[in-house]
C-alpha cells in the first residue's frame, strides 16, 4: 500500500473542524499570511499587497469597527451586522447553501441528482489526511485546471508543493479529492469559522469532468460541513461573468446573498481596478 493511500479516509465520515476567530488568526499567520489585530477582529491581507478583510468575512461588524487596519493599506471592506446594515456602502456577493441543516439530495435539480448518481458510480471521493496524493499527482491536475480556467496564474512546483504542505500543518483545512480508478481527477479545500464554512479553491482535471466529480466533490464537502454542526457553507462569491459556473452551483442548491459591507479604497486604485477589472470591483466592492 502506498503512501498516498494510507493519508486518505472514506468521505462518508469527513467533518470540517471549527474553529473561532481568534485560533484561525493563529492558523494563518502560522501559513504566512499576513494578520492584523484591529478593532476587535482579526483581519487578513488578501489579493494585492495592501488590501485587508476580515479573517472570517460574515463575522458582522459596526460601521465604527470597519476602519482602516493598517496606516499604509490601500483599501479595505468587512460585512456589517444585520443591525447596521443601513449603513452599507456596497455589498459582497456570496455564494450560500441555503438551511444547511437539511441540506441533502433532494436539494439538487433533477439534472443534478442524476449527475451526482453518476459521479457516485465512477468516482471515490476521500477525505486527504496528509500530502502524498498531491505532492504526487496534485500539481499536474491544478495545471490542467488553471490551463483550462485561467482564474488565476499558475503556481511553480515549488510554491505549489509549500502550499500542499500548509495543508495539514493546522489541521483546520478539510481536503477532498476524487479518485477515478486511483487516479486523482480533482480536489476542493475549505475550513470554518464560527459555524459557517468557507470552500477556498477547487482543482478539476479536464479528462475527468465527464465523471461529474466536481458535483460529487461539493456535494460531500457540503456533508462534511453538515456533521460538524455548520449552519452555512459559502461556495465562493458570485462570478457573473461565468453563466456555466452560476448554472452549476445553482444546480448544486445554492443561492446568491448580496451582504452588506462598509469599504474604502484609494480612488487611484479603485479607478484602475473598476475600469480593467469590472467584474473583480462588482465582487469587492458589489458596485459595477
Amino acid at each position: 500500500m502506498g503512501m498516498a493511500e494510507v493519508q486518505v479516509r472514506e468521505a462518508s465520515v469527513a467533518r470540517v473542524p471549527v474553529l473561532t476567530e481568534r485560533e484561525l488568526a493563529e492558523r494563518r499567520r502560522e501559513e504566512g499570511v499576513r494578520v492584523l489585530e484591529h478593532g476587535g477582529h482579526y483581519w487578513e491581507q488578501v489579493g494585492a499587497p495592501g488590501f485587508f478583510q476580515p479573517i472570517h468575512l460574515l463575522a458582522g461588524l459596526t460601521p465604527q469597527e470597519v476602519t482602516r487596519p493598517a496606516p499604509w493599506c490601500w483599501g479595505y471592506r468587512a460585512a456589517l451586522t444585520p443591525e447596521t446594515a443601513d449603513a452599507a456602502n456596497g455589498f459582497v456577493p456570496i455564494v450560500r447553501s441555503p438551511g444547511l441543516d437539511t441540506y441533502d439530495v433532494d436539494s439538487l435539480s433533477a439534472n443534478r441528482r442524476n449527475k451526482l448518481r453518476k459521479c457516485q458510480r465512477l468516482v471515490r471521493i476521500v477525505q486527504l489526511t496528509g500530502p502524498a496524493l498531491l505532492l504526487e499527482q496534485g500539481y499536474d491536475t491544478v495545471v490542467d485546471a488553471l490551463s483550462r480556467t485561467e482564474h488565476k496564474k499558475v503556481p511553480s512546483r515549488a510554491a505549489y508543493a509549500a502550499d500542499v504542505k500548509k495543508y495539514f500543518q493546522g489541521a483546520h483545512w478539510c481536503v477532498l479529492a476524487g479518485l477515478v480508478d486511483g487516479r486523482l481527477g480533482g480536489y476542493l479545500d475549505g475550513y470554518a469559522v464560527d459555524g459557517i464554512a468557507y470552500g477556498v479553491c477547487a482543482y478539476y482535471a479536464t479528462w475527468a469532468l465527464p465523471t461529474n466529480l466536481a458535483t460529487g466533490l461539493v456535494f460531500e464537502f457540503a456533508q462534511a460541513c453538515r456533521r460538524g454542526g455548520i449552519r452555512m457553507l459559502v461556495n465562493g462569491l458570485h462570478s457573473r461573468e461565468v453563466p456555466s459556473l452560476n448554472q452549476f452551483k445553482d444546480d448544486m442548491g445554492f443561492v446568491v446573498e448580496r451582504v452588506p459591507i462598509r469599504w474604502s479604497m484609494n480612488p487611484l486604485a479603485r479607478a484602475l481596478i473598476r475600469r480593467h477589472r469590472a467584474h473583480a470591483y462588482y465582487r469587492l466592492t458589489g458596485q459595477a
